[in-house]
């Protein structure tokens, strides 16, 4: 047996609806299409990651010199942790170079200073990675509130019908509604898989910022027992 949304109960109430509710279904169908392309988007990116991530501070674990250092950042370079790394590395460069050519040390203040721009690109690495995630917890919020304005809106519409035929009979209430509430049904459709992907992106952020703070830590460490005063 074959099915055909199109001559399903429910697409036939969503074309007997009004302008306004089927106004409603329309932008809550695009908003789902949209919430679904961002949580698949970034699962996936997440756990490419989380997975790169996990891998680089195991390495940084086995390393225990500077050179070393310089070599998993080729190995990890098209990583977000090798990029992190690298604007690390980058900003260690621009420190060092600023010191007199007979000094190979950096001092505590420019560590402090080190120390502070690799905090910032994490948080900027945060921020670039949280583009979108927003968009979910506004779905959630706002879907049921529009679906439930479909469905007031089709309960005026169906009061109106019944005053007018003179009728409160099942046959009269029921259709009206019927097309009234698959507004809500719809509203919850979009809000509850945008309020669970929220919660579990927002959980898989969380795990990419701890393992970029302990990548930090790391790379702190090693430029300290290297290069420190």
């Amino acid at each position: 047996m074959s099915l055909n949304i199109f001559n399903s109960t429910a697409w036939q109430l969503i074309l007997q609806s009004d302008w306004v509710c089927r106004f409603v279904l329309l932008g809550l169908f695009v908003l789902s299409v949209y919430c679904t392309a961002i949580i698949i988007y970034k699962t996936i990116i997440f756990i490419k990651h989380i997975k790169h991530l996990k891998f680089l501070s195991k390495r940084l674990r086995q390393i225990s010199n500077f050179q070393e250092l310089i070599e998993v950042n080729k190995e990890f370079k098209e990583t977000l942790g090798g990029s992190f790394l690298h604007s690390s590395l980058n900003e260690l460069k621009r420190i060092v170079e600023k010191q007199k050519s007979d000094q190979k040390n950096i001092s505590a203040k420019d560590f402090d200073i080190l120390e502070l721009s690799t905090n910032q690109e994490i948080t900027s690495i945060l921020e670039d990675e949280e583009v979108y995630i927003p968009v979910l917890s506004t779905s959630y919020a706002v879907s049921p509130l529009a679906g439930l304005f479909g469905t007031i809106w089709g309960l005026i519409h169906s009061f109106i019908d019944i005053a007018q035929e003179k009728s409160a009979d099942i046959s009269t209430i029921a259709p009206g509604l019927a097309e009234a509430l698959t507004t809500t049904l719809a509203g919850l459709i979009v809000a509850i898989p945008a309020l669970v992907a929220y919660h579990y992106l927002t959980h898989q952020l969380h795990k990419i910022e701890a393992q970029l703070v302990d990548i930090n830590e790391k790379f702190l460490k090693i430029v300290k027992e290297t290069l420190g005063e």
